[in-house]
């Protein structure tokens, strides 16, 4: 077998959901000003709007609401059994996200992921407590950081494929032995994907694998 592990993003491939941060702005009915902090440094400082956003807007808020999300979220259709195909075929499995790690975690538990990297939003006795550890504090960086999996695991890039939907996972397409993109609205993720699967049901993706 040519391709050994498989990395997904999570946020709209994994479960339904676009953007589990989103979901929370609206939580905290902090979404005007997640958008107007996400339009001025997605882009170019991920550490300020994290700063802006988790030592800012949250900082002190009740995190039932965070981990509310994280019970509730829905997975898309064929998830399940596409985990289940892909590891009879011998497949490692990893979910690389910004979202957070605790939902990432949900997922390795319940579908038996290999390796899941994700952010951290720091919660103490029930409080979001202002800090944070964010994987990559670029918008860039999603292409690097699968080479510290494959240095960590002894995969070659060329080993993996890559799941994605969004404008980030651009960058791991470029590097990557082969790209999916997975329901995706962003055209020029699509132009870089070896392939593309249009509609929410991941078994989908099969056939550019089996």
């Amino acid at each position: 077998m040519k391709y050994k592990l498989i990395v997904f993003d999570m946020d709209g491939v994994i479960f339904k959901h676009d953007s589990f941060w989103n979901l929370l702005h609206l939580e905290y009915d902090t979404w005007e000003e997640g958008e107007q902090l996400n339009e001025l440094y997605l882009k170019v400082d991920v550490k300020e709007l994290a700063d802006r956003v988790i030592n800012g807007l949250w900082k002190g808020k009740d995190a039932e609401p965070f981990f509310t999300l994280i019970r509730k979220a829905e997975y898309n259709k064929g998830v399940k059994d596409t985990i289940k195909r892909l590891k009879e075929l011998g497949f490692y499995t990893c979910i690389l996200t910004t979202g957070p790690i605790e939902l990432a975690k949900r997922v390795q538990v319940e579908l038996k992921i290999d390796f899941v990297y994700g952010n951290e939003m720091k919660i103490k006795n029930g409080v979001i407590t202002g800090e944070y550890n964010w994987l990559f504090l670029d918008f860039d960086k999603k292409g690097e950081f699968l080479q510290k999996i494959c240095n960590e695991h002894g995969f070659n890039l060329d080993d993996i494929i890559v799941v994605g939907d969004n404008e980030q996972d651009v960058y791991k397409f470029r590097v990557a032995g082969k790209s999916i993109a997975f329901n995706s609205k962003c055209e020029d993720l699509k132009k870089e994907a070896d392939h593309v699967v249009e509609g929410n049901d991941l078994r989908g993706i099969l056939k550019f694998i089996e």
